[in-house]
C-alpha cells in the first residue's frame, strides 16, 4: 500500500508541478501582483498532499497578520514541509531555491515569474543577493520562508540554526514568524523513497519584532527563535504520547 501511495504521489506531484508552473507563469507575466499566483501555489500544495496520506492540522493561524510581511522561520523535517507551509501559513510566501532550478524549463520560468529567491551555494557572498531578494519579496507584500537548519533532519530533532535568516530579518526590519512543523519526518522520512503518510501539524507562533535590532543581536534572535521552535516541538510531542 505504501509503495502504491508513493508512486501515485510522485506522478501526481510531477503533473501538479507542471500544470501549476504553467498557470503561475502565465498569470505572473500578465499581472505579477495578482492574488491568483498565490492561489495557484496553494492549490499546487493541496494537490501534492492529496494522495500522500497526510492529514494536515494547522494551529495558531490567527497569530499572523495577513496584511504584513514576515521572515517566516521553520524547522525542516521533510520534502512535505514546503507544501504544508503553503497551505498552513496565512500570508503569501516565497522561498529560497537553488540557483540551478531557475535554469530548468517550465519550473525555472515559474520560479522567476513568482519572485522566488535564488541561492547560489557555491558563492560565499550569496547572502547579499538573498537579502536583496527578501526586500523585493517584502515590497510585493509577500513573506519569505527560510529553513535555518539548511537541510532536513533525520531523527526529528533540531539541527544547528544558521544566522542568515535572522540577519535578513534584522536588516530588513521584518518581524520573524516562528513556525514549527511536527510529524513530517515520519510522513516522509529523509533519504527514503517510500511515503508513509500520517498526521502533520504546523504551529504558527507569535511574531517577534526586529525594529531597533542590529547585527550584534543576530545570535540572540537566532537562539530565541530556536528555543520557541524547540519548546513547540516538545509540546506537540507530549500531546502525541
Amino acid at each position: 500500500m505504501a509503495v502504491l501511495r508513493s508512486l501515485v504521489t510522485y506522478v501526481n506531484g510531477v503533473l501538479a508541478t507542471f500544470v501549476a508552473s504553467i498557470l503561475a507563469m502565465l498569470v505572473a507575466l500578465v499581472r505579477p501582483r495578482s492574488p491568483w499566483v498565490d492561489r495557484i501555489a496553494r492549490g499546487w500544495a493541496h494537490a501534492c498532499l492529496w494522495p500522500s496520506g497526510v492529514q494536515l492540522t494547522v494551529k495558531g493561524k490567527d497569530r499572523a497578520d495577513p496584511t504584513r510581511s514576515y521572515v517566516v522561520v521553520s524547522n525542516h523535517q521533510s520534502t512535505f514541509d514546503i507544501m504544508a507551509h503553503f497551505v498552513a501559513i496565512p500570508v503569501p510566501i516565497r522561498f529560497l531555491a537553488k540557483k540551478e532550478l531557475f535554469s530548468t524549463p517550465v519550473l525555472g520560468w515559474a520560479l522567476k515569474a513568482m519572485d522566488m529567491v535564488p541561492v547560489d551555494r557555491g558563492v560565499r557572498n550569496s547572502f547579499r543577493s538573498v537579502e536583496q531578494g527578501a526586500r523585493r519579496v517584502a515590497e510585493l507584500g509577500k513573506s519569505i520562508i527560510v529553513y535555518p537548519e539548511g537541510t532536513r533532519t533525520v531523527d526529528g530533532g533540531l539541527l544547528p540554526f544558521k544566522k542568515g535568516a535572522f540577519a535578513i530579518a534584522i536588516r530588513t526590519e521584518l518581524p520573524v514568524l516562528p513556525t514549527t512543523i511536527y510529524g513530517a519526518d515520519r510522513a516522509w522520512k529523509a533519504r527514503h523513497k517510500v511515503i508513509d503518510g500520517g498526521p502533520i501539524t504546523v504551529m504558527v507562533g507569535e511574531p517577534i519584532p526586529t525594529e531597533g535590532l542590529t547585527d550584534d543581536d543576530v545570535d540572540d534572535l537566532r537562539d530565541r527563535v530556536k528555543q520557541v521552535i524547540q519548546d513547540t516541538l516538545d509540546e506537540l510531542a507530549e500531546k502525541q504520547r
